[in-house]
């Protein structure tokens, strides 16, 4: 997609698009191929549809792939003043149902394929009262071509303090919170993004391999040789990848130098990069990595430009617009060169939770967002990863909480207790560790427990491994005492 210029409202992209590239291709597949102006049309079509059906204002839910029909979603919500709330395509029936009601969405549009996790949520528990489909298959709902109704009506002027979307993100507690983003901090996170990514224009070409149902996205279905076939096929210039999918690039057995010949930027997002990962890549490519880091709540926030192939934690600098404090536990700002808490302000920071006061007040204080990251700042005004407060699993800019892990544990007849806590992997970040008790006369292998958890959360939440123990060990408190079980782990894993 072109990318936008600065003022350009966010119902006003395709737009702008249109008036420079409309008979252009905007996105395509295999199959079949959209262009800019097309896009526009099949999204102004949708948004005709949300209003004449009294949905501004409203949440419109999406559970779609990577697809033209979520792309013209987005943009026909935006267009027509409703809240698009898109799920991830792996989230199992458990997380839909909580999404649901959580948001309070009127209308759900849903892929055919996942119909049969959307039968297994009842619906009358839902804000739901409308279901379309797409696909071809009889489900009994209406079918998403409905929408795209001949003629699209004028649409209405949309503040820029109207809410445009509603992400669902892992936080400090078990079950994930809606981070909300108005159509002013969508804009700030797509400028920030441009000034980060300084050699995307409007002559880019993109091959998208992430779900664009996420700020970080998680893969539906990475397949390294299917994306050498589109590197090869489409020539891009801008290649954006998870740490798991890099390393998978440069150990797939027949990727060439040549493959990246027309690609001019790489990026990554995360805290820091494996610096053996970013040796091989240049090793493999000739090309660097980029660096961006951020949040759900606020992307970007820094870039690390240049590769630091020495010390680990390397952030770099500050994208245009943002402002970085380092802050001790009293909230007073640090001197360079001491780790404190990292707190942010920017016009791409959101401005709170979906209706969570309580959260929004510890997280956002007087103007600033508390990330919740450590790090600090070097003399010549580069930011350093340190580690996090939150006690937070990233696998591959994924947040999972270890409540929402364990609760999903607890679902299973035979446990008596569980808990979940993050190790460090090189290939992912940081990858999810469970251990459990049983109730007495009960066990289970832990090949059925993953089955089980398969059916209640995403495949990326569930534990690489899952360990029996006779007893969680307490702290002073009562409470579990994740530590102590990280450190069994750890010995477990070394002898």
């Amino acid at each position: 997609m072109s990318a936008t210029r600065k003022g350009v409202q966010l119902c006003g992209l395709l737009d702008a698009s249109c008036d420079r590239n409309g008979d252009k291709p905007a996105i395509g597949n295999d199959e079949r191929q959209y262009t800019f102006l097309q896009l526009r049309q099949l999204s102004d079509q949708l948004a005709t549809a949300f209003v004449r059906a009294g949905l501004r204002g409203e949440r419109i839910a999406t559970l779609l792939p990577n697809s033209v029909e979520l792309i013209a979603c987005y943009f026909g919500c935006w267009r027509a003043g409703a809240i698009v709330v898109p799920f991830e395509y792996v989230d199992a029936p458990p997380e839909i149902r909580y999404g649901l009601r959580d948001s309070g969405a009127r209308w759900l549009i849903v892929h055919e394929e996942k119909l049969a996790d959307l039968a297994q949520v009842d619906l009358s528990q839902t804000a739901v009262d409308s279901v379309f489909v797409v696909g071809a298959a009889s489900s009994g709902y209406r079918n998403f071509d409905e929408l795209a109704v001949a003629a699209a009506d004028p649409l209405p002027e949309v503040p820029p303090e109207t809410p445009a979307f509603i992400l669902y993100t892992s936080g400090s507690t078990a079950l994930p919170k809606g981070v909300v983003h108005s159509h002013a901090s969508a804009e700030g996170i797509i400028e920030s993004v441009l000034s980060a990514l300084d050699k995307v224009n409007g002559d880019s070409r993109m091959v998208i391999h992430d779900s664009i149902s996420h700020m970080g996205g998680w893969i539906e279905a990475f397949d390294v040789a299917r994306f050498y076939t589109g590197l090869r096929r489409w020539r891009p210039t801008i290649v954006g990848a998870h740490v798991d999918h890099l390393w998978q690039m440069v150990r797939h057995p027949d990727a060439r130098r040549a493959d990246f010949e027309s690609v001019s930027t790489v990026f990554t997002g995360g805290d820091e990069l494996p610096i053996s990962l970013q040796r091989a890549f240049i090793e493999l490519t000739g090309k660097l990595i980029q660096v961006g880091w951020g949040m759900t709540e606020a992307i970007w926030l820094t870039i690390a430009r240049q590769p630091e192939l020495r010390r680990r934690g390397f952030m770099g600098t500050p994208v245009e617009g943002v402002r970085i404090q380092i802050t001790d536990s009293s909230g007073r700002a640090v001197a360079d060169g001491t780790a404190g808490e990292l707190w942010i302000k920017g016009p791409m920071v959101s401005p709170g939770y979906w209706r969570r006061p309580e959260a929004d007040r510890d997280v956002f204080v007087d103007g600033w967002l508390r990330t919740g990251d450590m790090g600090l700042r070097d003399d010549a005004g580069n930011y350093w990863f340190t580690g996090r407060l939150k006690q937070l699993i990233e696998r591959n800019s994924e947040n999972i909480t270890p409540g929402e892990i364990e609760q999903a544990i607890y679902r299973h007849p035979a446990i008596a207790e569980a808990a979940a806590f993050g190790v460090v992997d090189v290939n992912e970040g940081q990858v999810p560790i469970a251990y459990v008790a049983f109730k007495p006369g009960c066990e289970a292998t832990e090949t059925e427990l993953k089955e089980f958890l398969a059916t209640q959360i995403a495949a990326f939440k569930i534990p690489l491994r899952i360990l029996a123990i006779d007893a969680l060990p307490l702290t002073h408190s009562g409470k579990i005492d994740h530590k102590a079980l990280a450190e069994r782990y750890q010995r477990q894993s070394a002898g």
